[in-house]
């Protein structure tokens, strides 16, 4: 009963394989990753049995909507890309085709225990991953040494850190406050042990507002009330990290590469540590990764899933995303790894292998995270409440009922078993 109400709507339509041919098959690919592009172009030069057009994503925001039109319509790319946080609403929704067939063995020999849980639910697999967006410190060595601080490995040491900081430079800061941000939440809670969603044999459960959940936010509120991180937004934000006022940034592996073309001037001043955590133990989670799957709307299954693995798992298709330097995508795929970190340019990070630092974090994730198919509405509340936790009038603790709250309500509107 479940795994109808899950799947209800999502069976395939047309064929979900291609008619025997020796003619190059046609396929459309749309995404807004950096190095799409270039990875299309080298598939393309690599083989003649599929030909892949590309079809450029603005951005992440324009996606769903996107997708969810296109598949209305009939006129869904073949193969899309879906967030991690997004796989179960478009799966939920009728946008993904599932590939349980296709790929639910490559899904469980090529990627472990918490990957699977992203891309798996309702007994089928709907999407291959490509990248794990684990969460790391970001952080200025020089500036470290300057203001003598060492890596912080736990929330405590990072609030210590802080107050050293501020104090010994009214105008500097250890970084920026995690306010208004809805996955950085959600990987700080993740980090403290959390769990959002689950599917169970009854129906979705639904876990956000938490003990877990508030007590990784204890830190974040004892640094916003002392002042003690930069509040600001955007383009001041960017001032001030190009002006050395922001000592480190929290974000995921994919970041690297956005850094350092953002700011190339301060080239092998950066290096990358992992996530502080709550404990004296290792703890990290993701910030965002993506993965590739086919559109309900796709006859072309096979096709679809021979460039999917291909840019999943081929060391040639992640060599042609990460060569170029505008990507430093950190593949789940162990082998897909390698290659990434063959092909990454290590200088800007003064000759660091920041992969290895990514894998180590990638080992402490916690196994057990699943997004919820509305996970938008969460993010959209979490947003929306914390706008009272910037300007002061209210708590990281307060923002989490409210959005456990909008979250419970859309599934039942939606018609998904939710308790």
């Amino acid at each position: 009963m479940l795994t109808a109400v899950v799947v209800a709507g999502c069976s395939s339509a047309g064929g979900t394989t291609d008619t025997a041919s020796k003619e190059t098959t046609e396929i459309t690919f749309s995404s807004w990753l950096r190095g799409s592009k270039q990875v299309v172009d080298a598939y393309n030069s690599a083989q003649n049995e599929v030909h892949v057009t590309f079809k450029e994503v603005a951005s992440a925001g324009d996606n769903y909507t996107q997708l969810t039109n296109q598949v209305k319509a009939g006129n869904a790319p073949d193969v899309v890309t879906v967030e991690y946080t997004r796989v179960t609403e478009m799966a939920s929704q009728g946008v993904l085709k599932d590939i349980s067939k296709e790929a639910g063995t490559l899904v469980k020999d090529s990627y472990p225990p918490f990957i699977q849980s992203l891309v798996n639910f309702g007994g089928s697999t709907w999407a291959v991953p490509l990248d794990a967006g684990v969460l790391q410190l970001y952080y200025r060595a020089d500036l470290f040494e300057k203001y003598g601080i060492s890596v912080p490995a736990t929330w405590e040491e990072y609030k210590a850190a802080a107050k050293k900081v501020a104090a010994a430079d009214p105008e500097a800061r250890i970084g920026a406050s995690a306010a208004g941000d809805s996955v950085l939440y959600a990987a700080l809670a993740w980090q403290n042990g959390a769990k959002w969603a689950s599917l169970e044999a009854d129906g979705w459960k639904i876990n956000i507002d938490t003990p877990e959940t508030r007590e990784a936010f204890k830190v974040q509120q004892d640094l916003l009330d002392a002042n003690l991180v930069w509040s600001d937004k955007g383009p001041v934000l960017k001032q001030k990290q190009a002006s050395g006022k922001i000592l480190s940034v929290i974000s995921g592996s994919w970041y690297a590469a956005g850094l350092q073309a953002s700011f190339a001037d301060q080239s092998g001043k950066w290096r990358v540590a992992p996530l502080p955590s709550p404990t004296s133990k290792p703890s990290a989670a993701l910030y965002g990764g993506s993965t590739f799957g086919l559109s309900r709307n796709s006859s072309k299954a096979d096709a679809g899933m021979k460039f999917i693995k291909w840019m999943t798992t081929n060391a040639d298709g992640i060599k042609a995303r990460v060569a170029g330097g505008s990507s430093s995508v950190f593949p789940v795929n162990e082998e897909a790894r390698k290659a990434a970190a063959e092909a990454f340019k290590t200088e800007f990070f003064g000759g660091q292998n920041i992969y290895e630092v990514a894998t180590k974090g990638m080992a402490a994730v916690r196994e057990g995270w699943v997004w919820s198919p509305a996970y938008a509405t969460t993010a959209a509340k979490l947003e929306d409440e914390s706008t009272k936790v910037e300007s002061g009038a209210s708590r990281f603790a307060d923002i989490f009922g409210p959005a456990q709250q909008a979250t419970v309500s859309d599934l039942k509107n939606r018609g998904i078993s939710v308790r």
